[in-house]
């Protein structure tokens, strides 16, 4: 066939030539319709579940939580491996899927089984928490936030990456994801004082039942005033530490306990696990990721 092929061409050498600019005008024009990315997806679609019971150690959480994930998981279509570790308040799952499976379609499978088994979860169990429409390979770009010595701290860095910077970022078409790393999250915390909790006879209890039901608003309806109809709210949701202080915890022989006489009440920063690292000092990172497709 081939020398066939050959002794034509020769035979025939403006026929061979006239053939031959076809089929590289035909593939110019193929190759200019292939898709083509800077960061193609390498990964094949993996898919982590978090399950979280601060009080189940390792043990209770791969039994009751894991396990169970596993055995729901294993029946999906296209399912390649089923990994899970568990840790002290903390179980994982990670799902693989084949390399040629759909990326979204495999996701909103493993959401749908993730429900399916929460409701039998042990008590106390957080919802689970499927992974984002992102991985590793996905990441095209940080950002550092840092500010000149005494301009500005790492929490303040924080909220700006944050309520800034995140999403603003998550607005631009492609973006999947926008990670933020480092600096102080901002958080209230109400420190007790035992000591003063129990000269005053309050309970951990009270000030539990105090915290959680002052810090919400309410609806009261509307109340009508000839053409004008005003709407009734209730508003109680803290909006600064004041506003905790202030919260009545019990009351004792007719006068009020206030949170603020048994507890120190704050802006601090969170327990932090990790931090990011600029040039010798500490800073705010941001983590882009692409999406998938």
């Amino acid at each position: 066939m081939i020398e066939r092929i050959l002794r034509a061409s020769f035979t025939r050498p403006a026929l061979a030539v006239l053939l031959t600019l076809a089929a590289a005008a035909a593939g110019a024009v193929w190759l200019g319709d292939l898709k083509r990315d800077v960061f193609p997806d390498l990964a094949t679609p993996v898919f982590s579940v978090f399950v979280q019971n601060p009080a189940m150690g390792a043990e209770e959480l791969e039994t009751g939580v894991a396990i169970p994930l596993e055995a729901a998981l294993a029946g999906l279509p296209e399912v390649r491996r089923i990994r899970s570790s568990s840790q002290a308040g903390v179980a994982q799952v990670r799902v693989e899927f084949e390399p040629d499976a759909d990326y979204y379609l495999s996701r909103q499978l493993v959401s749908e089984r993730v429900n399916q088994v929460a409701r039998d979860l042990p008590p106390g169990t957080d919802a689970p928490l499927v992974s984002s429409l992102t991985g590793r390979l996905n990441e095209i770009m940080e950002l550092v936030i840092e500010a000149d010595a005494g301009a500005a701290g790492l929490m303040e860095l924080r909220d700006l990456a944050d309520f800034e910077v995140r999403n603003r970022l998550l607005g631009v078409p492609g973006v999947a994801a926008v990670e933020v790393m480092g600096g102080h999250l901002r958080q209230f915390q109400v420190q007790l004082d035992p000591e003063r909790m129990a000269a005053l006879g309050v309970t951990l209890g009270e000030v539990l039942a105090a915290v959680e039901s002052s810090n919400e608003n309410a609806a009261g309806g509307f109340v009508t005033q000839g053409p004008i109809e005003w709407t009734v709210r209730a508003v109680g949701r803290a909006a600064n530490v004041g506003d905790l202080r202030a919260t009545v915890v019990a009351v004792r022989e007719n006068t009020p306990v206030l949170l603020g006489e048994v507890a120190d009440v704050r802006e601090a920063p969170a327990v932090r696990r990790g931090m990011a690292h600029g040039l010798g000092s500490e800073v705010v990172s941001c983590r882009i990721s692409k999406q998938f497709g």
